[in-house]
């Protein structure tokens, strides 16, 4: 047994430089796979070509029309009066005409809660029983409320349509945004708080559907603009100083977001469009008690303080 293959004169022959490159030598030297090598051969035995080419007409006119079936269906899917497209312009007309009608019986609503807060309130003879009864109609949300306080307007960065990957998510305003502004709000002293004319109760929720903000069942269209009544001394100030500020200024520097904070002597907050009752008890008609100081109930028809 030798260690290296010999020549016949009993010379040693020297290795190749590929002979550990089997396979790749193999695909080189024949490239070709056996199993065609032997289809090529039968054919050339029985008088054809080896190989067919794309001059062949049948694969041609295959060709044609697997081009112009494709032609014909991509023209009919960008096509602009096409069934589909015709489609999704009639449900965006409808989605339209219905968000116009939730507006107009959103409104229609918060004026007849108001109005039946304002009866409810003038039933009850006891003047405590009466400032009482505003003062719950204030917390619950029942009745709109008007007088000084900020907004905060939170909208997507300017670029954020251009924006590509985890950079477009990042500026764009989600509803954990919209909750720690508004909890940050709260916290600096708000009494009231309505979020693009949707008023927040303790039930109301912030939370994100699809690419929407929804408050209340309602999805909101950006900017957010966030309204609370509140003391105008102190409240701008402590949100200011608080996690609020601090929230808004990272949203504006780290991401782009814009975040404008206004102060205003005259603000409005509407009544809540909708309030159930789920427990209730009597009444204490000899306690006293009256709205905040702050702020004022206003009827929701006519706009003056009652």
């Amino acid at each position: 047994m030798t260690d290296a293959p010999s020549s016949r004169a009993g010379r040693r022959v020297p290795d190749r430089p590929d002979a550990s490159m089997t396979l790749i030598r193999a695909m080189l030297e024949r490239p070709l796979d056996p199993g065609y090598a032997a289809a090529a051969d039968r054919r050339e035995a029985a008088g054809l070509p080896r190989a067919t080419t794309l001059r062949s007409p049948l694969l041609a006119g295959a060709v044609l029309v697997i081009g112009l079936v494709v032609g014909v269906a991509a023209s009919n899917l960008t096509a602009a009066d096409s069934p589909r497209a015709a489609a999704r312009a009639d449900l965006v007309e409808q989605v339209t005409a219905r968000r116009h009608e939730v507006d107009r019986l959103s409104a229609q609503a918060q004026k007849l809660q108001a109005e039946l807060t304002a009866r409810e309130a003038s039933r009850l003879g006891d003047q405590g029983a009466l400032a009482r009864g505003r003062t719950l109609a204030i917390a619950v949300g029942a009745l709109p409320m008007e007088g000084p306080g900020m907004t905060v307007t939170l909208d997507d960065a300017p670029d954020a349509d251009q924006a590509t990957g985890t950079d477009a998510g990042e500026k764009r305003v989600f509803s954990r945004d919209v909750q720690i502004v508004v909890n940050a709000l709260w916290q600096a002293g708000a009494e009231a708080i309505s979020i693009n004319g949707m008023r927040l109760t303790s039930l109301s929720e912030i939370r994100f559907a699809g690419s929407a903000i929804v408050v209340g069942h309602r999805a909101l269209t950006r900017p957010y603009v966030v309204t609370a009544l509140g003391p105008p001394k102190d409240m701008p100030a402590d949100f200011a100083d608080g996690p609020g500020g601090t929230y808004i200024s990272t949203l504006r520097s780290t991401f782009g977001i814009r975040a404008d904070t206004e102060v205003a002597q005259r603000l409005t907050v509407p009544a809540a469009a909708r309030l159930t009752t789920r427990y209730a008890q009597p009444m204490d008609t000899g306690s006293s008690g009256g709205p905040s100081p702050s702020t004022t109930p206003t009827e929701q028809s006519g706009g003056s303080t009652s």
